[in-house]
């Protein structure tokens, strides 16, 4: 069914970049590999490591992890019971939390090293993220090797890059026109135009959502997409801010999110307010079904829909 002629003409204004409301964006996010040097002697501050339920942590060790006498490991873990896998391997420690972990909850995580040298054991702290798990941190106790540095050399190019990119993007959106004109502008307008699909019954909604979501639009564009919630806030809950977004396909692959758009907070004396996350994606990308998470300040209350197709 296709989308409301106001609907569509909201999506256009959008696209060109009317901001008036919207949240300050928030760090991209780095889902590369992160590196992590344990010093000889306790500090004291323990790295933060960000897991998310049905999300994959592995962390890998250069050094073989202790098991005791019985072949068991050492591993202490907070609240084990609440990850569905906990797989230790030689060097390596594979972490799934469960959806019983709560959004900003923190676990320590304590392992123990094998040939007993310093340090004997390293602890982090597992801090639960709605959405942003780290998906692999190599961990090294002995001198780093220069393949590594490497590596991180490398991300680090690209993250500038990427950057400079969305910096020259932005700049030539702000500078351009406005309206149809800006979309052709900026080259976001084809001879497909801009179409629109609505998906409300196809959407399967978590029982925990923060929002009652009463509508869900997809936009397609020139390397863009777009989905647009109608939402309310039940009734007696605190007012609602999306900081964050995510929109990932059935592998996991994820696209790139613009900063989140809504006019303000959805508060509980005022229906049908409207939330749009708008990503950059070419339709080889946008191909599929998709899940989308947004949260608020502080990993607090989140809304979680899967099953969104774009036209």
């Amino acid at each position: 069914m296709p989308a409301s002629p106001s609907a569509a003409l909201l999506l256009l204004t959008l696209l060109m970049g009317t901001t008036a409301g919207a949240e300050t964006p928030v760090p991209p996010w780095n889902a590369g590999v992160r590196q992590l040097e344990l010093p000889a002697e306790p500090t004291g501050n323990e790295p933060e490591v960000h897991i998310s339920p049905g999300v994959s942590t592995t962390l890998a060790f250069d050094a073989e992890l202790l098991r005791d006498k019985e072949g068991k490991d050492t591993v202490g873990l907070e609240k084990r019971e609440a990850f569905v896998l906990v797989d230790v391997g030689q060097a390596t420690l594979r972490l799934l939390p469960s959806d019983t972990l709560k959004n900003g909850e923190r676990l320590r995580l304590m392992v123990r090293f094998k040939d007993g040298a310093a340090p004997a054991g390293a602890a982090f702290t597992l801090v639960v993220h709605p959405a942003r798990a780290e998906r692999l941190l190599e961990v090294y106790r002995a001198p780093r090797t220069a393949a590594s540095y490497q590596r991180e050399a490398k991300e680090a190019k690209a993250e500038v890059q990427q950057c400079h990119e969305e910096l020259e993007r932005e700049r030539a959106e702000r500078g351009g026109p406005g309206g149809l004109t800006g979309l052709i502008a900026a080259e976001q307008m084809d001879n497909m135009g801009v179409s629109a699909r609505m998906v409300t019954e196809s959407v399967t909604k978590s029982p925990g959502n923060a929002l009652v979501t009463l509508e869900v639009h997809s936009y397609r564009a020139a390397g863009r997409v777009v989905v647009e919630l109608v939402v309310e806030n039940p009734q007696g809950a605190q007012p609602w801010s999306a900081v964050g977004a995510m929109l990932t396909d059935r592998t996991g692959m994820e696209l790139k999110v613009l900063p989140v758009w809504q006019r303000g907070f959805v508060e509980t004396d005022r229906k049908r307010q409207h939330i749009v996350v708008e990503a950059l994606a070419t339709r080889e990308e946008a191909q599929g079904s998709f899940t989308l998470k947004l949260w608020e300040a502080g990993m607090g209350r989140t809304v979680s829909l899967s099953g969104i197709s774009f036209p």
